[in-house]
């Protein structure tokens, strides 16, 4: 798929319903999402993925961590309570848009529309 498709159909998602459209719950289709809940998963994943690093790497650096489609910053959020700072990606501008919007770390937490096939 080119990426000027991906871009309108994950612009189009970030529209519509971006929380379902990061995390498909047929339950929660329609903005039936509670926010709150959604971002907690994402600091339960996180917290966990985080733990297992630790087991492996104690002493794993935590300067800086890149989430790479973060959508609206789901993880992007959760990786910013173990790291001095995030910055999320993502190609669709309407999930940035959101992002900045549940963004609770400031400037420690960044995000950027990133539509090309790198990261320059």
């Amino acid at each position: 798929m080119h990426l000027s498709t991906l871009k309108k159909h994950w612009t189009e998602f970030g529209k519509q319903d971006p929380l379902w459209a990061i995390l498909t719950n047929e339950g929660k289709k329609g903005g039936k999402w509670d926010v709150g809940e959604f971002f907690a998963l994402g600091r339960r994943d996180v917290d966990a993925w985080f733990a297992a690093a630790l087991a492996q790497k104690p002493d794993i650096g935590r300067a800086a961590a890149l989430d790479f489609g973060c959508g609206v910053g789901r993880l992007t959020q959760a990786l910013a309570e173990h790291f001095e700072s995030v910055v999320g990606v993502d190609i669709a501008p309407t999930m940035i848009s959101e992002a900045t919007k549940y963004n609770r770390f400031g400037d420690r937490c960044r995000y950027f529309v990133n539509d090309r096939p790198d990261l320059l």
